[in-house]
């Protein structure tokens, strides 16, 4: 059963930096045609965003939060 959450926690791992490579692959071919309505800067929401998944993954095994 271990061996199965390391290997699911791995896939999720990989999906997560395969996500953050293209997105910043994309980041760096796209012009700057159009303007974010957002005002936080691309770099925070990426960092937030990959915060937010270790927060997913450590509630989700118990690592973080409940006993």
């Amino acid at each position: 059963m271990v061996r199965l959450i390391l290997v699911v926690a791995f896939v999720a791992v990989v999906a997560v930096v395969t996500i953050v490579a293209l997105g910043t692959i994309m980041a760096i071919s796209a012009t700057t045609a159009g303007k974010d309505s957002d005002d936080m800067p691309a770099k925070f929401r990426r960092i937030t965003y990959v915060l937010l998944v270790v927060l997913l993954f450590g509630v989700t095994t118990g690592w973080l939060g409940g006993v």
